[in-house]
């Protein structure tokens, strides 16, 4: 049973970009630049350019290296941080807030594939500059990852991968 603790509790965690925007409101410095918090549309724009950037986007044509993705996940531990300074100012920006935290966690979980799989993957995916073949023979297999929500913490495994339609089919 859940408790009416429990449900406050998660209301007050979902609201809180609202309530946050409502107390920072009044401090912008320049435009909608604010020293307390950071809109949903700055936070996108900051994730997507540590994807690009370090995890092997067009900017960079799809190439990263162990190097690039170490400093893009601690560049994304510091985004962690500053979304919890994510403010909303109605139910639109809240449900973008909640979508960026989300989008967060799963480019973290790409972040350390691509780094657990010492590989390029490609056509379609990525190139690693440290390992520039496809290899098949160590990597033609699902990468499966555990992240445990107190630490944050990643466990990376390789699975079978089982072709259930012939290639020639």
């Amino acid at each position: 049973m859940v408790s009416d603790k429990q449900i406050n509790d998660r209301k007050e965690e979902i609201y809180k970009p609202l309530e946050h925007y409502t107390i920072n409101r009044n401090e912008v410095v320049a435009g909608t630049v604010n020293p307390n918090y950071i809109s949903p549309r700055q936070g996108l724009d900051r994730l997507q350019k540590l994807m690009d950037e370090y995890c092997g986007g067009v900017t960079v044509n799809y190439m990263t290296n162990e190097k690039l993705l170490n400093i893009g996940l601690q560049k994304m531990k510091l985004l962690e941080e500053d979304l919890e300074k994510v403010a909303a100012q109605d139910i639109h920006e809240l449900l973008r807030a909640w979508e960026l935290k989300h989008r967060h966690l799963a480019a973290e979980s790409v972040f350390h594939h691509t780094l657990f799989r010492k590989e390029t993957r490609w056509p379609g995916y990525y190139y690693r500059g440290d390992y520039m073949k496809v290899n098949d023979d160590d990597w033609h297999v699902l990468t499966v990852s555990r992240r445990d929500p107190e630490t944050g913490e990643y466990t990376m495994e390789k699975a079978p991968l089982y072709h259930i339609v012939e290639k020639d089919a």
